[in-house]
């Protein structure tokens, strides 16, 4: 596990997990679908889109021997080759009843330079609707992402911002301008750690 944080539901708080991808888990992921009432359906479907996306390209890192699907695989792949691209997924799992047993998908690369590259973050369609009630599943992907940042030695993470996505990440970098990149450097990612309700279970590993 890298994470288990709170997200907001409209029937209250929703423990979920953070993990690695294992074998099978895109199965859950083809499962979306745009729910019968939806304010932007949009949006949701830009979720299930990315979401088969991500699967995809996961599948063909899995194909490659490219892929990482625990922490322990991604820091023996990197200490192998100090400057190996390595592909993961970060899901998140519910604990207990949910619209879906996968809530949230961050599809990233681990680069030659140790940096972290994230291609797609998405949640399930029920949660990214602007009424839906459901708030921090992205927010929470994030800090995964930088929990998994901080065990590589990792000080940057960055990626493409869409037009419906820009806002999003200027919010986390704390209102900082975000066009069509963003880069998380090792304040703003340490900042993201520190909301982790328990900081001291997540200490990093040796740099690889």
């Amino acid at each position: 596990m890298i994470a288990q944080l709170s997200i907001q539901t409209p029937s209250g708080p929703q423990q979920v997990r953070l993990e690695f991808a294992r074998m099978g888990d895109d199965a859950e992921m083809k499962k979306w679908r745009t729910p019968r009432k939806h304010s932007r359906p949009d949006l949701a479907a830009d979720s299930i889109e990315l979401a088969r996306l991500a699967g995809k390209r996961w599948r063909y890192y899995l194909r490659r021997n490219e892929a990482a699907t625990s922490m322990d695989e991604l820091l023996e792949k990197v200490g192998a080759n100090a400057k190996r691209e390595v592909g993961f997924i970060i899901i998140a799992k519910a604990i207990g009843e949910s619209v879906s047993s996968t809530l949230g998908v961050a599809w990233c690369r681990r680069t030659w330079c140790n940096h972290l590259v994230l291609d797609f973050l998405t949640v399930h369609p029920a949660l990214n609707d602007p009424v839906g009630g459901y708030k921090g599943m992205g927010f929470g992907m994030f800090i995964g992402i930088a929990v998994v940042a901080e065990k590589l030695g990792s000080h940057l993470v960055w990626g493409e911002a869409t037009e419906t996505s820009c806002t999003f990440y200027q919010k986390l970098l704390g209102g900082t301008p975000v066009l069509d990149h963003f880069f998380f450097g090792f304040e703003a990612l340490a900042a993201l750690r520190e909301q982790l309700p328990l900081r001291s279970q997540f200490k990093p590993k040796s740099k690889p």
